[in-house]
């Protein structure tokens, strides 16, 4: 036993001692030992001993509570601790009237302690021990009956009754320590409030292109979109006895979120309503899928934005803002982030200035050091942090990507639904899609898809050609045609709101801010209106008008104003840069990320000689500075994008940079930054891949996958001929990226693909196999993001070899009966498997988990397989099935209960162990069997394992 529980054990004891002997006390007896005391008033020695039970009771009790709060601190601490406790309570008048001039209180009673003697030097272990010492001794006393001689034998034989009652009393008192100075007795209850607080703030998704006063309010919680993403930290759970790390493409965004994650995206690519769907779900208690696991997380969102020029939050504690901070407990999101059950959803990286972010990163390292077990969900775009920003944290990387036309055509539809537009709406802006390829290509993000939802919903003519034509008509349309159209009146023109909403966007831009003080604001345009003669309203009137009206800036906080959609904020501060001739400063900024947009958009809104001297400075700023000479030389082809006239000496500069330093790209890095580029990319891909190295090939299949045009179709289709696997998987992760059939026709048709095989990750595209006419083989990978609840899909999949899957309930195994090649069978997430006598012959692997646990294998029996995984088996001799199968190499267990069933095949070499509850090892003491445990999961009797047995950790 440890000096510390010795420690602890005699100040419980001491505590029920001084407790029972104030308890049997007179003023003539006080001094007194308890055994004294005792024999004054007990004649019996079987009343002794069922007085001495009673305290030896009392001070277990005591001494188990006392455990709990002084865990945390060191055996020397707490043995410090307990013996200066116990010396203070041996001293200390606990008379009736000492304990009534304390008002029975026992902080009242610490108070006391501490002024009357001398503190030991002993810090918060010894704080702690007293006070929690002092709560339990006042209880006690408080709530024994009182002491009269005669009553006492007839007390003590309701001992049983006196036991119980100390019992709950001593339960229901609040713990308090460093994370719960006034305990925990609240928590529960403001838990339930903070979270129906954030459910109600957060569960809303605002329809951008329709002014303030137009916007339904439309549950994100129902509407929420889930897009796609793509990353190298992707892995599936080990359960199969591999762990794919390689890159993926087109795996839903949740499905790629683990216990730290940042998410990278480009402007309105849907990163903060990920983050607010997060928030809601979680505190609605609602994922599903591989995020089940989230379910009682507590989501604590953090807006950057708000802390671009004041510090960032250093107490938990303001992490919640708002109404309920003056009712939350104190030091409750500390307990909540320590145990595990937090969820930070900070959202906006590139929201600060650039020479902020190493302190955006430093307190991120130490949230999660001091915080371990909380899950952390980061946003930003892709400029402002590349993939490996948090590695070195403990973060994986994913970026979300463009939306696929599928994504496109719900995203209309719910837009539609939301607005209460008409179909013919709805069937009017899809035809105009199908039809015309600069729409499509500028349907890529949920941002600029409600700007073509709006402009379609509020004109029958063309919608734009271009994206600056697209930020322009979405404005005018905020700025002044839906009032014009409601016969509201103006108080100001579409050009002078233009103006000061410019000059407030260049000042947030110039300062690296996204949000203003409400009343900067003010400041801002009583000085602006000056120079515009035609306006007489007063500031106030103009400010609030804005506001409520033009569906452009906001007040998401009291006392701050934003721009509804940074997007706005770029494309205005640009226009703003050229009108000003502020030529110098943009190329002055042009190598940080947060004024890229900016720079590209105001491209878009100079004259040809503002145009010419800015993209010529910023080329001869590559040439001095080699070390930013990739990220300026790509700024500069990103602005060809929105230029309309500038010199041909300056294009054909920019065009052969481009076709000598930039492409084609050597990495999957160097393919997120050429997508700045834009669709005109594919002018400068080569027309083949030969003479490329597998990675530049895969690159340059990625560059051209990233622009999701028909153009990019036809490029891909010359790339389809090249025959390397690495070449044809890219080729095949792409196809959910395009129309599924067209992709199909035209890309994959003749493409000899990986020796005949596809690898897919949807059953949207099963129909569509049929028209790879080398298709001899199909591995159907299907994730969380993809449950399925029956496996008739299979029935479309020719040639299946390869089967992953999650099934949710009962899943009927039949369909797969008529499955003629399958080597591998991976399903899992079931409540139990029927008809298993049904299963095809499986050549190679097959992995069946379901809750419920195994009492017949004879399904298994005469199978020739070389690795085979279960959940738990109820019935041992059911295990029989498997004695004899002498190609098994590896046999994986999930969550079984007792390994020493473990069926003894004559070629098993491995066993594979993982599980949600503890792992007993024990039986496997001298196993030969390699052991391939699993980090995430818990073990008894490792160190029980003879030397010899060797152990892979995965």
């Amino acid at each position: 036993m440890g000096l510390e529980i010795v420690a602890v054990s005699k100040l419980g004891q001491s505590v029920a001692l001084r407790a029972a002997t104030e308890w049997l006390a007179t003023p003539d007896t006080r001094t007194l030992p308890l055994s004294e005391l005792a024999a004054l008033e007990l004649s019996k020695p079987t009343q002794r001993a069922k007085l001495d039970t009673l305290v030896q009771h009392i001070g277990h009790q005591v001494t188990e509570q006392l455990e709990a709060v002084l865990e945390r601190f060191t055996a020397d601490e707490i043995a410090a601790a307990a013996s200066a406790v116990e010396a203070a309570l041996s001293t200390i008048d606990l008379s009736d009237p000492a304990l009534l001039a304390d008002d029975a209180d026992s902080e009242v009673l610490a108070q006391r302690i501490r002024r009357s003697l001398p503190r030991p030097d002993l810090g918060r272990c010894y704080d702690a021990a007293l006070d929690q010492s002092c709560r339990y001794l006042v209880q006690i006393l408080r709530h024994l009956p009182s002491f009269q001689p005669r009553a006492l034998a007839e007390v003590l034989s309701r001992a049983t009754a006196q036991t119980a009652l100390l019992d709950d009393i001593l339960s229901r008192l609040p713990r308090t320590s460093l994370y719960a100075p006034q305990g925990t007795d609240n928590d529960d209850e403001f838990r339930d409030e903070y979270l129906r607080y954030i459910a109600a703030t957060l569960d809303r998704l605002e329809l951008l292109g329709l002014s303030m006063k137009d916007r339904p309010r439309l549950a994100l919680s129902v509407a929420y979109l889930s897009l796609t993403v793509s990353g190298q930290e992707l892995p599936r759970h080990g359960w199969f006895g591999e762990t794919n790390h390689q890159a993926h493409s087109g795996v839903r965004v949740e499905s790629a979120l683990g216990n730290r994650t940042l998410v990278r995206g480009d402007a309105g690519s849907g990163k903060t309503t990920l983050l607010d769907w997060l928030a809601v779900t979680a505190a609605k208690g609602q994922f599903v899928g591989e995020l089940q696991a989230w379910n009682g997380l507590v989501p604590f969102p953090i807006r950057l934005r708000a802390h671009a020029d004041s510090p960032l939050p250093t107490k938990p504690e303001e992490f919640v803002s708002g109404l309920l901070g003056g009712i939350m407990p104190a030091g409750w999101v500390h307990r909540v982030l320590r145990a595990g059950n937090g969820l930070l959803l900070v959202d906006g990286v590139d929201e600060v200035p650039p020479a902020k972010r190493h302190s955006v990163r430093e307190w991120l390292h130490g949230l999660v050091s001091a915080f371990p077990e909380a899950k952390v969900v980061v946003t930003a775009r892709p400029a402002a942090t590349d993939e490996k920003w948090l590695a070195e944290t403990g973060f994986s990387s994913v970026e979300l990507e463009q939306m696929s036309p599928s994504d496109v055509k719900v995203f209309l539809q719910r837009w539609h639904e939301a607005a209460g537009a008409p179909e013919e709406a709805q069937r009017r802006l899809v035809t105009q899609l199908d039809s015309r390829e600069h729409l499509r290509s500028l349907a890529s993000s949920p941002l600029l898809c409600a700007m073509l939802c709006a402009l379609n919903l509020g004109r029958v003519s063309e919608l734009p050609q271009s994206r600056m034509e697209l930020y322009a008509a979405a404005l005018t349309m905020l700025l002044d045609l839906r009032d014009a159209e409601r016969g509201i009146a103006r108080i100001l023109t579409t050009s002078e709101k233009t103006v000061l909403l410019r000059d407030l966007a260049w000042r947030l831009t110039l300062g690296g801010r996204s949000q203003l003080p409400t009343s900067k604001v003010h400041e801002h345009v009583s000085r602006k209106i000056r120079s515009i003669p035609s306006v007489d309203n007063e500031p106030n009137t103009i400010v609030t008008n804005l506001l409520e009206r033009s569906g452009v800036i906001r007040e998401p906080l009291p006392g701050q104003v934003d721009f509804v959609h940074r997007t706005f904020q770029e494309y205005l501060a640009g226009e703003e840069a050229m009108q000003d001739g502020q030529v110098e400063t943009l190329v002055a900024h042009a190598h940080q990320d947060s004024w890229t947009q900016t720079i590209v958009l105001a491209c878009g809104h100079g004259q040809r000689a503002q145009v010419n001297e800015l993209l010529t400075d910023v080329l001869d700023r590559a040439d001095r500075e080699p070390r930013r000479a990739r990220r300026l030389r790509l700024l500069a082809a990103a602005c060809l994008e929105t230029v309309s006239d500038v010199d041909a000496e300056v294009h054909d500069r920019i065009d052969a940079i481009i076709r000598d330093k930039l492409v084609p790209p050597r990495s999957k890095k160097e393919t997120t930054s050429l997508a700045t580029i834009g669709h005109r990319v594919l002018r400068y891909l080569p027309t083949s891949l030969d003479g490329l190295s597998d990675a530049v090939a895969v690159a340059t299949v990625r560059s051209a996958t990233l622009t999701g045009s028909r153009e990019s179709m036809t490029r891909l289709a010359e790339y389809a001929r090249d025959p390397r696997r690495e070449v044809q998987q890219a080729l095949l992760e792409a196809w959910l990226t395009f129309d599924p059939q067209r992709y199909a026709e035209e890309v994959l048709a003749d493409a000899p693909l990986d020796q005949g095989c596809a690898r897919i990750k949807s059953t949207r595209l099963i129909p569509h196999l049929p028209l790879l006419r080398h298709l001899v083989g199909t591995e159907v990978d299907l994730g969380y993001e993809e449950e399925q609840t029956d496996l008739r899909f299979v029935a479309g999949a020719e040639h299946l070899r390869q089967l992953t899957a999650v099934v949710r309930g009962d899943a009927d195994l039949s369909p797969l009966h008529a499955v003629a090649e399958l080597q591998g069978l991976f399903l899992y997430g079931s409540r139990r498997f029927t008809n298993t006598g049904q299963l095809p012959p499986v050549g190679n692997s097959i992995v069946l988990l379901q809750d419920e646990p195994w009492d017949d294998l004879d399904f298994l029996r005469g199978r020739s397989l070389t690795s085979l995984w279960l959940s738990s088996v109820g019935n041992g001799d059911a295990l029989s099935a498997i004695e004899n199968m002498k190609r098994l190499r590896m046999l994986g267990c999930w969550d079984w209960k007792d390994l020493s069933t473990i069926p003894a095949a004559p070629g098993l070499a491995k066993l594979a162990l993982m599980g949600h509850a503890p792992i007993d090892l024990t039986p496997l003491r001298s196993t030969q069997l390699q052991l391939s445990l699993d980090r995430g999961s818990t073990y008894v009797g490792v160190d029980e394992l003879d030397p010899d047995v060797r152990i892979s950790w995965d």
